[in-house]
């Protein structure tokens, strides 16, 4: 009699604490994309179409989770068969945050790899492994969607989620370590700001090692505890995870008071051509951000 609702709480709560996650860090992102519409009026066309797609499938996805929280702890209350069945999950979870939000982030990351270091080998096998996350993503959404049981999810979809897990933070880790590199490499050089420099590694080792660090606690809850949803509370959180340290990174370019008296943009810092270019090239408008607003204390 005292296993049932051990049973149950171990199905309900990591989902519940998934979701509450969720709408939570959903709150940040819109304050995240408003800020970035408001400091970055001159970013290129494409570079906002790039940001509203993020936040498009980032609707989506809430809308998503909110309705399968919905039908776990509304409707279906009580109902064993709803807490079962996988639901729009297998679509919210593993599809839209392999495909969608981790790959876009990804491959966002790995070009300014590639427009920093000037390298092909580092960004080609960042490339490489991110699509293979990608496609491992795709196959457990269709497996969790032919399976349509969460008892019966872990033990049949066992080697798909461990790649994309896996793979997911191996691209992270080599995302975040090749930026690290590549910036002190360039910060050597003595053609940069320390302070530039310092400010853009901390948000790659924070953002990328954040999101690893959530991939790998969801493969290890996903293979060390059969038959429960522990893992859902990170799933269901990863993607989120994704688009605020995109976003993060992007709204970095506002910068703090330099002194008492002068507030310079991240990108105009440098009066060597050479290295002034590559940094426009970084920048998702193309162009440096003259009059961008001064950095708000919670950036």
């Amino acid at each position: 009699m005292d296993q049932s609702p051990i049973l149950i709480g171990e199905l309900t709560v990591p989902m519940l604490i998934g979701h509450f996650f969720n709408l939570i860090l959903f709150g940040v992102l819109c304050v995240q994309v408003f800020i970035y519409f408001q400091a970055f009026l001159k970013d290129r066309l494409w570079s906002k179409c790039y940001v509203a797609w993020i936040c498009f499938i980032e609707i989506l996805q809430t809308i998503l989770v909110v309705i399968d929280g919905i039908r776990v702890f509304g409707n279906g209350w009580g109902d064993a068969h709803a807490l079962a069945d996988v639901g729009l999950i297998w679509l919210s979870v593993p599809a839209m945050t392999g495909i969608s939000i981790s790959f876009t982030a990804q491959i966002f990351f790995i070009w300014r790899i590639r427009v920093l270091s000037q390298a092909r080998m580092i960004p080609a096998a960042a490339f490489l492994v991110s699509v293979v996350q990608c496609v491992a993503a795709i196959w457990t959404g269709i497996r969790a969607h032919q399976i349509d049981n969460f008892a019966l999810i872990q033990s049949q979809t066992f080697s798909h989620t461990s790649v994309w897990l896996g793979g997911s933070a191996t691209a992270d880790l080599i995302i975040a370590g090749s930026l690290v590199f590549y910036m002190r490499k360039s910060q050597s050089t003595g053609l940069a700001s320390n302070a530039m420099y310092v400010k853009i590694i901390r948000l790659i080792i924070e953002s990328g090692s954040l999101c690893a660090l959530v991939a790998v606690a969801d493969l290890g809850l996903f293979l060390g505890y059969q038959h429960t949803n522990y893992h859902l509370a990170p799933a269901i959180t990863l993607s989120k995870l994704y688009s605020n340290s995109l976003l993060a990174v992007l709204n970095s370019r506002r910068t703090p008071l330099l002194n008492s008296t002068d507030s310079i943009n991240t990108f105009s810092l440098l009066d060597t051509p050479s290295m002034d270019a590559r940094l426009r090239d970084m920048a998702p408008g193309g162009a440096p951000q003259r009059n961008a607003p001064k950095r708000s204390s919670w950036v």
